[in-house]
């Protein structure tokens, strides 16, 4: 048995010391910086143009939305008191907001915020990349086609704390949209205008935390705990400082040298790091594809898109590339994202969708393409972010088509993600790497990013057919679950069998997390949250 010997310290001495210690050690965890890495800038803060995954992660740090959900994708309260029932069969959802919330500014956030948040989203004036998320919400259709104010949504506020929202229609997946439901400071917006959401000085937010030293070319910026925030109590970690880093290499020398708490890792370095208890694995709900420009006669033929999905092996990729617990595409539509409301099977094994590797398909595929374009090869440029990750997709896409289809001649152009972006915006592609992911927990939204006006569909893909099946999935009015779970499913085998988008993999977030820390919970439906973390 060990002896503890204090010299010259009585009862009470002993205890002041040991007292004195704790708070020292509870200090300096507070005051102790969280070190994080991401692998991309991130576009905007204003919740109406954050659609890429970096700025949404910020917004999850930095705002709290309507709802919210647990580590285990549960939907759970955040800005509303409790998750309310829909009345008025399944159209009206009367939220009743909590009264401490506050703006960094200092002001209450109150329904009205919300209102004003949803009315500037759905404006065309606004230009909204996810506008469409918002369709459910009555006289939206009418607002987006220019025939009625967006004063007209169905958003009200019938007093300071009480958000009323009127469908147009039953929808069965609204909860999980208002996840991604944020308030917004009209104050704010007016003042800064076309500048509002650019940089952390023009911004005014409601959040556990308050951004600091960021615009969207910072390489760094830094979250400092926000002394409105309604539970700052239960913030552990006052400051969290995050850096851009997209080289695997770096990120883990130095995660080993104690410089990053919390980074992503890719590539051979996660078998480097395989028993390594820091490394962590996670399926995302993040559906990764290709589009090809269908402004291009060449690559707007049917049989030379299903000749390109054909000659990837998918398996291959994910296994022998990547490394990372990422999984084959075998929908348009996540594994886990969505399961059959009769039997409870996932949507992916319900699919019945060609994402097969077949070189010989693939052959008689590009076959038949060229001798309708009437020419021998094919050339066309694959265009990425420059991520480890999406660099490593796109030489893998380039050298599996020139081994299993000689004529096409492929190469691969990797940018910064903020011009990547850009450029499939502006139509400026031939093929471009993209990716959506969603805290909506139904197929429609990935599906819907596939119509023909959806402002994400930049390849201006369009298909009669398509357009005819996801009219009946949004149309939810007197439709049982089962009817539209099998809409949904026919939906998907279309445009995968036009190879409208090509589907290719579903990533997974793995991760390196320093033991030291708790509470990060990275789940397939969002990041973690660093208001959850803390130094053990």
């Amino acid at each position: 048995m060990k002896k503890h010997v204090f010299l010259g310290l009585g009862l009470f001495g002993i205890t002041a010391l040991l007292a004195a210690c704790g708070q020292q050690t509870k200090a300096a965890t507070t005051q102790r910086t969280l070190n994080v890495a991401v692998s991309t800038e991130a576009s905007s803060l204003d919740p109406a143009h954050a659609v890429d995954a970096t700025s949404g992660g910020i917004l999850e740090q930095i705002m709290t939305p309507l709802y919210d959900h647990d580590k285990d994708g549960k939907i759970i309260p955040a800005m509303a008191t409790k998750v309310v029932k829909p009345t008025d069969g399944g159209k009206t959802y009367t939220l009743t907001l909590r009264k401490d919330v506050k703006w960094s500014d200092g002001t209450p956030v109150t329904a009205k915020d919300f209102v004003y948040s949803l009315k500037r989203i759905v404006d065309p004036k606004t230009k909204t990349e996810f506008a469409y998320q918002y369709d459910a919400i009555a006289n939206y259709q009418d607002i987006v086609a220019g025939k009625k104010s967006p004063d007209t949504l169905g958003v009200s506020a019938p007093s300071k704390y009480v958000l009323k929202i009127q469908l147009s229609q039953p929808t069965p997946y609204f909860a999980s949209q208002m996840t991604g439901y944020y308030p917004t400071n009209e104050a704010a917006v007016k003042r800064y205008g076309k500048q509002f959401g650019t940089s952390a000085d023009k911004i005014v937010t409601n959040g556990a935390y308050k951004i600091k030293n960021f615009n969207t070319t910072s390489d760094s910026w830094d979250y400092v705990k926000d002394p409105e925030y309604f539970a700052k109590k239960a913030v552990k970690i006052a400051k969290v400082h995050v850096t851009v880093l997209k080289d695997s290499s770096t990120i883990d020398n130095l995660f080993a040298t104690g410089k990053l708490d919390d980074a992503p890792l890719s590539g051979n370095l996660i078998q480097k790091e395989a028993k390594n208890p820091a490394l962590t694995k996670t399926v995302a709900a993040n559906m990764n594809y290709l589009q090809f420009n269908t402004k291009n006669p060449q690559l707007n033929n049917v049989n030379l898109r299903r000749a390109v999905s054909a000659a990837l092996d998918r398996q291959a990729m994910t296994t022998k590339v990547l490394q990372d617990g990422s999984k084959p595409a075998k929908a348009f539509v996540p594994q886990g994202l969505a399961t059959n409301p009769s039997t409870g099977k996932d949507f992916t094994a319900d699919a019945d969708t060609p994402l097969t590797y077949s070189p010989t398909k693939a052959k008689a595929y590009l076959k038949a393409a060229l001798k309708e374009l009437h020419t021998d090869s094919i050339s066309f440029a694959i265009m990425t972010s420059d991520v480890d990750t999406d660099k490593q997709v796109g030489e893998y896409i380039q050298s599996q088509l020139t081994k299993v289809l000689p004529q096409l001649k492929v190469t691969v152009s990797s940018l910064p993600k903020m011009t990547r972006i850009q450029r499939s915006l502006d139509g400026k592609f031939d093929a471009v790497l993209m990716s959506w992911n969603s805290t909506i927990q139904d197929p429609s939204d990935y599906l819907n990013t596939a119509t023909a006006t959806n402002i994400s569909n930049f390849s201006k893909f369009s298909d009669s057919q398509f357009t005819a099946l996801m009219a009946k999935v949004n149309n939810t009015n007197g439709q049982s679950a089962k009817a539209r779970y099998q809409e949904e499913l026919a939906a998907n085998a279309r445009v995968i069998d036009v190879a409208g988008y090509i589907p290719v993999f579903q990533s997974a977030n793995s991760r390196l997390i320093n033991t030291k820390v708790g509470g990060l919970h990275y789940s397939m439906l969002q990041p973690a949250e660093y208001r959850h973390a803390y130094f053990k």
